[in-house]
């Protein structure tokens, strides 16, 4: 690994969600800069309501201006453990709670530019049990069959990271 040394950090923005820092440093004798968007992290929940169907949410992302097909995800708030925020956000986003939930893994969905992780469940045992979702969000929840979830990648339908990723580890654990 080569040897870096930061000389310099600048908080360039800091947000609800994020925090973009500039760092200066050396690396290999040479000037370097470093951009990273320091994100709290996340969660993602691969939610099944019978052995072989899922759950997903189909809702606009701002920042691709499109509607996206994903598994239930979101932001950890601060303090909060990555099991409970997987509790949270199935509840909010598909309106369930889950007996079990199975850690699946855990990824960076782009280390070069941030330090995000985004933890991965399998929730099983499904029932109703609402909690008030997020006032920006417009989710409209469809139940598929994996093998059908799968096809979507195959064809494009779904093209969030973090739900293919998921959907693959789950189908690979079968």
């Amino acid at each position: 690994m080569a040897k870096f040394r930061v000389q310099k950090k600048t908080l360039i923005y800091d947000g609800r969600i994020v925090r973009l820092v500039v760092s200066d440093g050396v690396i290999r004798g040479r000037k370097a800069r470093w951009e990273v968007v320091h994100h709290i992290g996340s969660v993602g929940i691969v939610p099944f309501i019978t052995k072989d169907k899922v759950v997903l949410v189909e809702q606009f992302r701002y920042a691709v201006g499109e509607r996206l097909l994903e598994i239930p995800a979101g932001t950890l708030h601060k303090g909060e453990a990555p099991l409970s925020a997987a509790k949270r956000e199935i509840r909010e986003e598909i309106g369930y709670a889950a007996k079990k939930f199975e850690k699946i893994n855990i990824f960076y969905p782009s280390p070069g530019v941030t330090d995000e992780f985004v933890e991965i469940y399998k929730a099983t045992g499904l029932k109703p049990s609402k909690l008030e979702a997020d006032f920006d969000e417009d989710i409209k929840v469809k139940v598929v069959k994996l093998s059908a979830a799968l096809r979507y990648i195959k064809e494009g339908k779904i093209r969030d990271a973090k739900t293919i990723i998921a959907l693959l580890l789950v189908a690979g654990k079968r």
